[in-house]
């Protein structure tokens, strides 16, 4: 029998013999298994990393809610601790100041008060701090300052605060001063024709409107029966009023102080009424916001100026060199308009000051100075009235 060949020989072994796992090479086997191991040994500390993740962020967690009374108390008995400036229960912090902003202009009692200084050394111990806001040339200004809540309390005259509580001012009257009998009145110049009321007819006349430089001039024009018509109402503040009145723009000037003695001792004016023909009270207001936050304040301010206005009256010559500072004017004029003022005194309200503030009120509706009634008993503050 012929032996088979190789073909055959191989054939007959593929076909014949049991199947069989074919192995791979040793070093297969070695990198095949330290592969495994590596991956199992990775995966476990992946594990073991997030778990500690999340237990240091229970901890955190626990630590937040429960506060840090282990960490201080651990700190306090390790290391003396500094004390700190935040309040605790038993030791609050210090509170802000109370802050009172004073409007002023000027003249009058304000800038003597605040020249002198003793509203701050006063209010300071308190806890109260004081602010100066000004000076203004005249009040009118100064209230829209306080409509715009830049400040709290001021002083001004009776006929520009009905104008300001006409147009909705969120204020109330404090106290007053006497009225002015002497530093208001309707002057012309030197030289000029009108020598008496009925020689303003056809003539121009400055006033500020809305203020006593417009009352004066209406009050005197009724006083002579004059109607109002008859005399043009130019208005002007008193800066702007100054040199107009001195250019001949205009033929007289209803003024006050210091303007009034302004033109008579440096430019010679001469007065067309020789007193004020319209005295009306001087007054202190102040916002109703302020005084129902803060009325122990404002009534210390009230108490220290009313101590001011009587240290003002006893010593005149000492008042007049404080406003010859605060209002830059020679001697001279700041010597008459002292001579001019009546006493600087705050004096609580009374009910015939409130009625004689009301009758001003009245005519300046009649009069149309103002759009609507003014119910001054109203506008007395609480705690004044």
């Amino acid at each position: 029998m012929q032996k088979p060949g190789f073909r055959e020989r191989n054939l007959n072994a593929f076909t014949h013999s049991k199947p069989q796992t074919i192995q791979p090479p040793s070093d297969v086997l070695v990198v095949h298994s330290n592969l495994q191991r590596l991956l199992s040994l990775l995966s476990w500390r992946s594990i073991k990393r997030a778990t500690l993740g999340l237990t240091v962020a229970g901890l955190s967690v626990l630590t937040a809610c429960t506060g840090t009374t282990n960490q201080s108390a651990t700190s306090s008995t390790s290391q003396p601790v500094a004390a700190s400036p935040v309040a605790t229960a038993n030791q609050p912090a210090a509170s802000e100041p109370a802050t009172i902003k004073i409007g002023y202009v000027k003249w009058a009692l304000l800038p003597i008060a605040r020249a002198r200084g003793n509203l701050e050394k006063e209010l300071a111990p308190q806890n109260i701090k004081v602010e100066w806001v000004g000076p203004f040339p005249n009040f009118s200004p100064l209230l829209e300052t306080l409509n715009a809540r830049s400040a709290d309390i001021a002083a001004g005259g009776s006929i520009p605060v009905i104008t300001g509580l006409a147009g909705g001012a969120d204020l109330c009257i404090l106290a007053y001063r006497p009225p002015d009998l002497k530093s208001q009145t309707i002057v012309a110049l030197g030289d000029s024709s009108i020598k008496q009321v009925s020689d303003l007819i056809g003539k121009k006349v400055a006033v500020n409107k809305g203020g006593g430089g417009e009352l004066a001039l209406l009050k005197a024009l009724e006083q002579a029966k004059i109607p109002a018509d008859k005399v043009e109402r130019v208005y002007l503040g008193p800066r702007d009023a100054l040199p107009a009145f001195l250019q001949g723009h205009v033929d007289a000037w209803s003024i006050w102080d210091p303007g009034l003695s302004t033109a008579e001792v440096q430019y010679g004016a001469r007065r067309v009424v020789e007193t004020n023909p319209a005295p009306s009270n001087g007054v202190y207001v102040v916002r109703r916001e302020v005084l129902a936050q803060n009325p122990k304040a404002v009534q210390t301010v009230l108490d220290i100026l009313k101590q001011e206005g009587e240290w003002a009256t006893e010593h005149p010559e000492e008042s007049a060199t404080i406003l010859e500072k605060a209002m830059e004017l020679p001697p001279e004029v700041i010597k008459n308009v002292v001579a001019n003022r009546p006493p600087e005194k705050v004096l609580p309200l009374n009910p015939q000051v409130i009625s004689e503030i009301q009758a001003e009120a009245d005519w300046m509706l009649e009069q149309k100075v103002i759009p609507k009634p003014v119910d001054v008993a109203s506008a007395v503050c609480p705690a004044a009235n």
